[in-house]
Parts: C-alpha cells; sequence; structure tokens
C-alpha cells in the first residue's frame, strides 16, 4: 500500500510539475515579458506526456516543426554562403 501511494504521489507530482511549466511558458511567452515561454512549454509537455496522450501528440508534432525549421534555416545558412 505504502509503494501505490508513493507512485501517486510521484505521479501527482510530475503532472503537477508539468501543468506549472506550460503555464508558466504561456505567460512568458506573452508580448513584453522576457523568458524562455516556448521553452517551457515544450518541456511541460514532454513531462505530460508520459502520462497523457495528448500531449504526447502535441510534443511530438511540436518537435516535428521544430526539425523542419531547422532544416529550412541549414538549407538557407549553407546557400547563402556558396
Amino acid at each position: 500500500m505504502i509503494r501505490a501511494t508513493g507512485y501517486l504521489l510521484w505521479r501527482l507530482c510530475r503532472i503537477l510539475s508539468g501543468l506549472a511549466l506550460v503555464l508558466l511558458g504561456v505567460v512568458l511567452s506573452l508580448p513584453g515579458i522576457p523568458g524562455p515561454g516556448i521553452v517551457l512549454v515544450v518541456l511541460g509537455l514532454g513531462v505530460l506526456s508520459h502520462h497523457f496522450s495528448w500531449a504526447k501528440k502535441i510534443h511530438l508534432r511540436l518537435k516535428s516543426v521544430w526539425h523542419e525549421v531547422l532544416s529550412r534555416y541549414n538549407k538557407d545558412k549553407q546557400t547563402s554562403t556558396e
């Protein structure tokens, strides 16, 4: 029983920390407020993706968009140096 309670408490802490990261990231993403908002949103979704399928889908989508942006940036960087 103690092991099950510890697991549930650990899970609750991870969910609450993930939600806190997402909310803080959204607040920091607002115009005029400096901070790494988008990074915190992605980290929060990464934490929440262990427990929720909707968070996993959003996290994977954001990762694929990030890789597209990086590949475009690298392609533009290579063509501008030639």
